[in-house]
């Protein structure tokens, strides 16, 4: 009786929402948390005789702020505010990368046939460059650029901590950003995943290209800490991105 009670709690602990104050000047959200779960690396079979296996991507699912319903139009009637936006931190060999930004709206237009409202959770994907560009070039026997790394250990780092967010005066951010749908959203790390990445939250205006807020960095991030070179033999001096590859 004692473990099913532990268990309640815990569901319940997990499944609340965060707690929005406010008042004419001013508005925050506490109590927010935002998981990361379903790490995976989407494996590419490589060379004519697929003698090799080397990595596509990485893909992941981000909790999203669960917050009542009648605080989200708060937010937006009062607000101005219609969606979060993330934008995506990569740390490589001790240089910083923006890799982009997605953003959820609070009312989104496409609803799937289960979703009701604000979306729970949004699916990433990091692609290695060789798979970025195209479907032809993910569908490529000898993968293009060269590409033949192979992720060998990759974590959730996640302290749990809860943490909160402050709705304040506008900022313009002009930088594009792909709304959320029912993909994953993808993004380009380059010839190496070898790395951090973090990612970071705002309250963001959709139409008006504005962050209400300066950018927060959530408490859990990913991490890629070892890759490795995969020989290809079947692959070499092929280049799909330039040749028809041979019968």
């Amino acid at each position: 009786m004692k473990l099913l009670l532990l268990s309640f709690l815990v569901m319940y602990s997990c499944s609340r929402n965060a707690k929005l104050s406010r008042d004419s000047a001013a508005a925050h959200l506490d109590d927010v948390k935002m998981p990361i779960s379903h790490l995976n690396e989407i494996k590419w079979p490589a060379g004519f005789r697929q003698e090799a296996v080397v990595s596509q991507s990485i893909t992941f699912l981000i909790d999203m702020p669960k917050v009542d319903q009648d605080d989200l139009d708060y937010l937006i009637d009062k607000r101005d505010v219609d969606s979060w936006i993330i934008r995506v931190i990569f740390y490589h060999a001790s240089e910083k990368q923006d890799l982009g930004s997605l953003y959820s709206l609070f009312r989104p237009k496409k609803l799937s046939r289960t979703s009701t409202g604000a979306a729970s959770s949004v699916a990433l994907k990091i692609y290695y460059a060789a798979a970025y560009a195209s479907e032809r070039f993910r569908n490529a026997k000898c993968p293009p650029l060269g590409h033949n790394r192979k992720i060998q250990q990759m974590k959730v780092v996640d302290t749990g901590e809860p943490f909160s967010l402050s709705f304040e005066a506008a900022q313009a951010y002009q930088e594009k950003s792909q709304l959320i749908e029912l993909t994953p959203s993808s993004f380009n790390a380059g010839m190496s995943l070898l790395g951090e990445y973090y990612f970071e939250i705002a309250p963001y205006n959709s139409v008006k290209k504005e962050i209400h807020a300066p950018f927060k960095r959530i408490p859990a991030h990913v991490e890629i800490s070892e890759e490795i070179s995969v020989a290809v033999p079947s692959c070499q001096g092929v280049h799909s991105e330039l040749e028809t590859p041979r019968p």
